[in-house]
């Protein structure tokens, strides 16, 4: 199923915005329910057929090249802006507001002074962390950034005034440092690339406070991320209390794909040449090149009145900047996936491998959560849930989101703002008790 999107239904954004009726002009349809829209069955990523791409170019790619060169000049002028633009369509952002602020804090995590971005959200009453403070951490996937969380951020209560949320760029991702990826496929492990995230990642946790109390720490990571945060909790066991698997990679190889993908995109997949490297090197077109996936992937939001517009808007301009930043971790990708989206070491052989249980070292409680229309594979959650649960009787489950896919934070926010409620809840009490 491609996009329905067409540069000729696709007015000057801010034109459209003024006149009230962008999302008619996209001629999208819709379901009538507010939160929810039709999830267009993901796939592994493969590459779309060369002959296809040619052929299908003219609606490939719907923002406006005019639009583009502005996205363009406001990079080049002001990057920042990008992502201040996006968290500024929340209300509480650098300004108490409903018992809440958020504000973007930038750590340290090495003597080079790169640091690593975060978007926290705290009670406004709350000055300092106190000993009842409880803390949810968000870690974004491969090529993504923490405003992709966007909807979370916006709809997540804080309990009480009992918790604080932290959301993260990884190390060489999104806005936090992009210093030279200092790793070669063809001379370094992936054991040596992932001790690279995992000691900036440590150092974060340690500076930011959050090792004091880690039985008051509940991460979210998604993807890659909760690849690299599977392999975190196995090397240092007690630094938070619950971990929620949200789509991860890594895991098995796919039974979704059902072909290979051609020799081409395998040749530029190993060398680290992506998407992001088309957008970098097209200049002026970088955000038009972007919108062929911003505007599909955030689309739904069209249907959420004046705000879901603007953080549409806002979502594709985000997405464009922290794609056409200098490339850096995203080259962790062709260390652990294969073309196509296959592990390399899959987690179900390195960590929840029955015959290597008495090497298993987490100790904190498992969450697993799934699309019903996700790409990545199930059952391997299931059976590294059950290894956890089952064999080793620790605390693991596994949960489907329905009308989602890979990105299920954002598809059905509303059901997985849910689950992390009652999650946030059950582990306040049992902090409490």
């Amino acid at each position: 199923m491609r996009s329905h999107i067409t540069g000729t239904h696709l007015l000057n954004t801010s034109k459209a915005l003024r006149q009230g009726n962008f999302r008619e002009q996209l001629q999208i349809p819709w379901r009538h329910s507010r939160h929810m829209h039709t999830v267009r069955k993901p796939t592994p990523p493969t590459a779309i057929p060369l002959h296809e791409i040619i052929r299908s170019l003219p609606n490939l790619f719907p923002l406006p090249v005019s639009q583009s060169w502005e996205d363009y000049r406001a990079f080049k002028s002001d990057k920042e802006a990008f992502q201040v633009g996006l968290l500024k369509t929340l209300p509480f952002f650098e300004h108490a507001r409903d018992g809440k602020i958020g504000k973007i804090i930038r750590t340290p995590v090495d003597d080079e002074g790169n640091y690593i971005n975060e978007f926290c959200i705290r009670p406004a009453s709350l000055a300092e962390d106190g000993a009842d403070t409880n803390h949810l951490i968000f870690i974004h996937g491969y090529g993504a950034g923490l405003g992709f969380f966007i909807k979370n951020f916006e709809h997540l209560p804080l309990l009480n005034d009992q918790w604080v949320i932290h959301a993260i760029d990884l190390p060489g991702y999104g806005y936090s440092t992009r210093c030279q990826f200092p790793f070669d496929v063809n001379t370094h492990t992936v054991q040596e690339v992932e001790a690279w995230f995992h000691e900036r990642l440590e150092t974060w946790l340690s500076k930011r406070g959050l090792l004091r109390a880690p039985h008051r720490n509940m991460v979210m990571a998604h993807s890659m991320g909760a690849y690299l945060t599977a392999h975190y909790a196995q090397l240092r066991p007690n630094h938070f209390k619950k971990l929620i698997m949200c789509s991860p990679a890594g895991i098995s190889p796919s039974k979704s794909m059902k072909k290979q993908p051609p020799w081409w995109f395998i040749k530029l997949w190993d060398r680290n040449v992506s998407p992001f490297s088309l957008v970098r090197n097209s200049g002026p077109l970088g955000s038009k090149l972007t919108s062929g996936w911003s505007f599909r992937r955030f689309r739904h939001l069209l249907n959420e009145g004046e705000v879901g517009t603007s953080q549409f808007q806002a979502l594709h301009k985000y997405s464009y900047a922290i794609f056409n930043m200098p490339g850096s971790g995203e080259y962790l990708l062709s260390f652990v996936l294969k073309c196509g989206g296959d592990p390399r070491i899959p987690l179900l052989r390195s960590m929840f491998n029955p015959a290597k249980e008495n090497a298993f070292k987490a100790q904190c409680e498992w969450l697993w959560v799934y699309g019903d229309h996700d790409w990545m594979d199930q059952e391997g959650g299931k059976r590294a849930s059950s290894f956890i649960a089952d064999r080793l009787g620790g605390n693991s489950r596994v949960e489907v989101v329905p009308d989602s896919g890979h990105h299920l934070y954002f598809d059905n926010y509303a059901c997985f703002n849910k689950i992390l409620v009652r999650e946030m809840a059950s582990m306040s009490q049992g902090c409490c008790s």
